[in-house]
């Protein structure tokens, strides 16, 4: 009988040994498919005194990094001065694509979005693009002194 009951207890032990290295893999395979598809959404460039006209040459590149597409639908761009451009509703980021959201006018595409505005934007002595997603939360940010030579690369 006591050697019976000592087997029980070796196999119950084994069986919550085996629970606990379950849980553990389960948790960390969870955590690694969670990080892999975040997205990861930049602001990479900002050509802020474009030869030429401003208005017509300013650009902000945004580049999805992820792994996945991201609905940007609703996130804003913004610049210290609160200029804010809203992405239209439906607008998809595809995965390692890249977008120019030009401050001038033109026909939105998926590679390109125009702010339709008439007035430059983004100051050449220094300024800061702030990218926002839906909720409001900052996703990221660029900041240029002027003394860059009209563009920054921001990542």
């Amino acid at each position: 009988m006591r050697r019976a009951q000592g087997l029980i207890e070796h196999l119950f032990m084994l069986a919550v040994a085996i629970g606990v290295v379950a849980f553990t893999i389960y948790v960390v395979i969870g955590l690694l498919s969670t990080n892999s598809e975040n997205p990861k959404v930049v602001i990479s460039y900002v050509d802020y005194n474009p030869p030429g006209s401003d208005v017509s040459g300013e650009y902000v590149l945004i580049t999805n990094e992820g792994s996945a597409d991201v609905d940007m639908g609703g996130w804003k761009l913004m610049d210290e001065s609160n200029h804010v451009y809203t992405f239209p509703a439906g607008f998809i980021l595809k995965a390692g694509a890249s977008v120019k959201v030009h401050t001038g006018e033109g026909t939105d595409t998926e590679t390109d979005l125009y702010w339709g505005r008439k007035q430059a934007v983004w100051n050449n002595d220094g300024d800061t693009a702030y990218l926002y997603d839906a909720e409001g939360n900052l996703v990221d940010s660029c900041s240029w002194s002027g003394k860059e030579g009209g563009a920054v690369s921001c990542h």
